[in-house]
């Protein structure tokens, strides 16, 4: 039976299911988002689902990759629009979390589905075979769990849990469907209480909190211990309950406990009091405007964020802990070697970290066999689901590198409480030897039958303890994804430096990686984007810039031009400079095709890199734009040029009039650019013209190389068959010194008011004299070269000025910009 996915509806318009059809939307289906009819209706009789729509485009972070697509949902109710929702392709029910609830929908749902409409429910937790209790067998063929995470659009994690009778074609399709078009980490999930993440998840916040009552941490000293020092997202666990909302967490809590009577720590899911009093006031986290945390708007307009004292209930001035462990931890870049400081720490960072590690990772490796069928999706899971460095076994496998460290984090555990503080064994086998009785038997196993770690293997050969036949097996890849650590590994590197390597990814492509910090951009990364070009037209056959970085790039390193500009270097500033303009205007003309595949922050020179390819394969979470003002500059390397050229500056545009006149063009750029505008996804970036129309986007970041190499074959294909070509020179009409004086009087209108320092101002006029053409004639074309003249000129004239220099420093040493 085949399957497909063009018309989906969502019943239940909640936060998640709003969500739900939003990142539908993102991803080009569309949806019908239905809710009930509120009882005051009225003619208004689909206000509840109008409602969540709403708030969708109103959510932060934005749930759209951009508000147009909202125009893909359409709002209705399933008193009158229950039958025409039967007939999507896909239904997802995502109502109130109550077991009849849900079956009450489906008595009605059923009779009207079409033949092959699959049905799911978005459920955190009700077991499948619950929900499909007394349905007919077509019905539960279609059906399956879904169980998307919160916020939908940029949570990884989608756990699928079919039930016993769902058609194995299905679980099959929808892998497939939430992999490579929604972008999704999949997890299969087995049909117990509350599924892989939050069964481990929530057991680990709750352990948390009953050691913080108990031991007596404050609120800010359990984030401050168990955030990325730990291994974890910044929210750590208080702010991360009050993100996914406390009635959540009760509820599921709830779940497990009353659905799961032999988990070994089934009492540990008995809701904390403390917790479910916030719940009773309504105190549920970020969706009421307060939890653990609460912000407070000041007289002045700037907003305090307070802390709640677990003993009192009462807010209080947030406390900034210090602690030793955490303090040496935060000077350390290895994740692994931070986590390792805080467990050998001696402070009471160090106790809470121990003591909460062991409740965590003993329990996954009690459970991992029970809800989950390996190691892999456990850890995938926890990863994907909360955004943690690293999943429960690929912990483990820290602590069995490190006996002593493991000895002194299970000693902090009950089932080992009454262990004396002995010198720890050893070996692993020693430890088996002696405590075997008190480690988990899949722990014992992978000591005593397997290799003494849960993972064995280089990069790329990368296999699991398969706890089903107690050998190791290959760790699932998705098709066809490339990893440029994997090729490093098989010796695929061609050429490299210290900032960047030329890695050949087979059938005639070859890869340009950054590596420095932030990939910001040096004079290596520049020769190396040289030289792929020069010689790659030799040698390949299409050129491909990628990393498996977080992020593309963070732009220019900032860091040599300030000490350049304070040591007067000012012939080697104006030489990097210009050798970054000419790489670029080399790609922009390669002979062959050069395709750049951003994602994370693309910023600065990172976006005029991406802006001079051939084509761009970007990842739909790219947050890309020219930033230099923040930084006291303006853009240096061609990146003001191509905007001009695509908001409509180009000859041929201004001579068929249909780029709105020659004033058109630099007026737009000079917002964009002025105001440090960023676009917050590929789509996003498509409406500014940081990327073209035709450029093309992918979901799922672990498919991103694999797609970009598809795309540089296509257009190597093309010119081979005489489809392609390098672009033709661009002449720019631009409208000189008239435009300019526009510009400028707005600048000073902005300074008048307040609304822009004097050192704003001056990076402005600089950046007016650029998109207007300098003192050209509205009548002269303009080469590219004029303009990138135009803008070194204004880089290098900021670069020498005071106030430029401090915000340059400010950017280096806080992250922030200053405005001086």
């Amino acid at each position: 039976m085949g399957y497909q996915i063009r018309k989906a509806a969502v019943i239940g318009a909640g936060v998640m299911g709003a969500a739900i059809a939003a990142h539908l939307a993102n991803v080009g289906i569309p949806s019908l988002l239905l809710d009930i009819v509120p009882p005051d209706a009225g003619a208004d009789r689909n206000r509840v689902a109008r409602t969540g729509l709403e708030r969708a485009l109103k959510a932060r972070p934005a749930a759209f990759y951009s508000k147009e697509q909202a125009r893909l949902i359409t709002v209705g109710n399933i008193e009158d629009n229950l039958p025409e929702a039967a007939q999507a392709d896909w239904v997802v029910e995502a109502v109130f979390e109550r077991l009849d609830v849900k079956q009450q929908l489906y008595d009605r749902l059923e009779p009207l589905l079409g033949e092959n409409t699959i049905v799911s429910s978005n459920t955190s937790g009700l077991p499948a075979h619950l929900l499909t209790a007394g349905r007919s067998e077509r019905f539960r063929r279609h059906f399956l769990i879904t169980h998307f995470f919160n916020p939908v659009r940029y949570m990884r994690l989608l756990e699928i849990v079919p039930d016993q009778q769902t058609d194995p074609a299905l679980v099959s399709f929808m892998q497939d469907f939430a992999t490579e078009v929604l972008g999704k980490g999949v997890v299969l999930a087995k049909d117990t209480p509350n599924f892989i993440a939050n069964r481990i998840g929530v057991y680990g916040f709750l352990s948390t909190i009953r050691r913080a009552l108990e031991e007596g941490y404050t609120v800010s000293e359990v984030d401050a211990i168990l955030g990325p020092s730990m291994g974890r997202p910044k929210s750590a666990v208080f702010r991360t309950a009050d993100l996914s909302g406390l009635d959540t967490l009760v509820h599921v809590a709830d779940n497990i406990y009353e659905n799961a009577p032999d988990d070994p720590e089934r009492e540990v899911f008995r809701v904390p009091e403390v917790v479910r009093e916030l719940v009773r006031r309504g105190w549920l986290g970020e969706k009421s405007g307060q939890g653990f945390y609460k912000r407070i708007k000041n007289p002045g307009g700037e907003s305090t964020i307070l802390e709640l004292n677990l003993q009192t209930l009462e807010y209080q001035p947030q406390q900034k802990p210090r602690f030793e462990s955490i303090g040496a931890a935060r000077s350390l870049d290895d994740p692994i070697q931070r986590m390792l400081t805080v467990l050998n720490g001696n402070d009471r960072a160090a106790q809470l970290a121990r003591e909460t590690l062991a409740d965590s990772l003993i329990y996954a490796a009690r459970l991992a066999p029970e809800i989950a069928d390996s190691i892999v999706a456990v850890d995938q899971a926890m990863r994907w689901g909360f955004n943690f460095d690293l999943g429960s076994f690929e912990g483990w496998d820290i602590l069995l590198e490190h006996p002593e460290t493991l000895y002194r984090v299970l000693r902090s555990h009950p089932s080992f409480k009454d262990v004396s503080e002995e010198q720890a064994p050893a070996t692993l086998s020693a430890l088996a030897e002696k405590h075997g009785a008190r480690l988990p038997e899949l722990v014992r196993r992978v000591i005593t039958q397997g290799e003494g770690r849960f993972y064995s293997g280089p990069i790329g050969q990368r296999r699991y303890f398969d706890f089903h036949s107690g050998s190791y097996q290959p760790v699932p890849q998705l098709r066809g994804s490339l990893s440029l650590s994997v090729a490093k590994a098989r010796n695929q590197v061609i050429r490299e430096n210290g900032s960047a390597s030329l890695i050949d990814l087979g059938d005639g492509v070859v890869c340009v990686e950054f590596h420095t910090k932030m990939n910001a951009i040096d004079q290596d990364i520049i020769e190396m984007l040289h030289y792929a070009v020069e010689e790659g037209q030799k040698q390949f056959r299409a050129i491909v810039i990628a990393n498996d970085a977080p992020d593309f790039s963070a732009g220019a390193n900032l860091f040599l031009m300030l000490v350049g500009a304070r040591n007067g270097q000012w012939e080697m500033l104006e030489q990097a400079v210009n050798s970054f303009q000419q790489v670029n205007m080399l790609l922009k003309y390669s002979p062959i095709p050069v395709v750049v595949a951003p994602t994370g922050r693309t910023l600065g020179g990172g976006c005029e890199i991406v802006m001079h390819s051939s084509h761009v394969r970007a990842h739909a979470e790219t947050y890309i734009g020219l930033v230099e003002v923040g930084a006291g500059l303006v853009p240096g390397g061609g990146g003001v040029k191509e905007l001009l050229l695509r908001h409509g500056a180009r000859l041929e545009d201004q001579q068929s009039r249909s780029a709105g006149g020659p004033f058109a063009a630099p007026r737009r750029v000079f917002e964009l650019v002025a105001m440090a505008t960023v676009a917050t996804s590929a789509v996003e970036a498509q409406e500014y013209r940081f990327l073209r129309r035709s450029d093309s986007i992918t979901t799922n970041r672990d498919l991103l190389l694999r797609d970009a190499k598809a795309d540089a074959l296509r257009l190597a294909e093309a010119r081979e068959a005489g489809r392609w070509q390098p672009p033709q020179p661009a002449m720019l009409l631009l409208p000189g010194p008239g435009g300019r004086l526009v510009l400028e009087q707005q600048i000073e209108n902005m300074l008048l008011t307040g609304k822009i320092t004097e050192h704003d101002a001056v990076i402005g006029r600089h950046l007016a004299r650029i998109v207007t053409g300098g003192n050209t004639s509205p009548l002269t074309p303009l080469t590219e070269q004029q303009v990138l003249d135009l803008e070194r000129e204004a880089f290098l004239s900021l670069c020498g000025m005071e106030k430029t220099q401090e915000r340059m420093q400010a950017i280096l040493m806080t992250g922030k910009p200053l405005r001086n």
